[in-house]
């Protein structure tokens, strides 16, 4: 049981720290923009990359490592994990959902300083502060009741993600569809037609903006 509660825990810390990084992208959105923006790929109100790089964090990383040690392993764990989500994505998607290009120091537009340097300093918050924050409000829950209402959530973010899921590949095929070329006057058009075919696509132009269409298999 206790080896349960443990993977429960973890379970809740990942949709504590998913739903946080959707309210966090929300608010940056809305001063960015001036607008708000159910951002992530759920239809739901969870970014799970967030949450990921959190359990990551929370599994690699110590409470009595050096503030210096948790920014620095923070940030290399969270743009790692960037990268590789941007990478997946693109390559099963062939569409590029967001892209730094235009930050200082990226590589190949998929990470850059700017939001590794945000990874630390989130990492170093996630260890020292909200951790034990949360694991302390978790306690104060009726184990039984913890374990339910967790699990109960859980499935309910799997049949999100599926749903979710169905919606990008319908996406995809329609771009597919509707795309001729690479250039950057059909990528408009693909992008003005595929907002009027759906509204699930309209949200996913809205949550990624920068979306870019028509990459080349290299």
């Amino acid at each position: 049981m206790l080896e349960f509660y443990e993977f429960i825990t973890l379970c809740a810390l990942f949709l504590v720290y998913s739903f946080l990084g959707w309210i966090v992208e929300v608010i940056f959105t809305f001063f960015v923009e001036g607008k708000l923006v159910n951002r992530g790929f759920l239809v739901g109100p969870l970014v799970p990359i967030w949450g990921t790089g959190a359990i990551l964090i929370t599994l690699g990383l110590k409470p009595d490592d050096s503030v210096f040690s948790l920014i620095i392993s923070s940030a290399f764990i969270g743009t790692v994990l960037e990268y590789i989500v941007n990478y997946v994505m693109e390559k099963i998607f062939k569409v590029r959902w967001w892209d730094y290009s235009q930050f200082p120091f990226n590589i190949n537009g998929r990470v850059c300083l700017i939001t590794s340097c945000m990874f630390g300093i989130a990492g170093l918050l996630v260890i020292k502060v909200f951790n034990p924050l949360f694991i302390k409000l978790f306690l104060m829950i009726n184990e039984s009741v913890f374990c339910v209402l967790i699990s109960v959530l859980i499935v309910l973010a799997c049949i999100d993600f599926c749903v979710s899921f169905n919606i990008i590949q319908k996406f995809k095929f329609s771009v597919d569809s509707v795309r001729k070329d690479y250039t950057e006057e059909i990528s408009k058009k693909v992008r003005k037609t595929l907002m009027e075919k759906s509204l699930w696509f309209k949200r996913l132009f809205k949550a990624f903006p920068n979306i870019k269409f028509g990459l080349k298999k290299k």
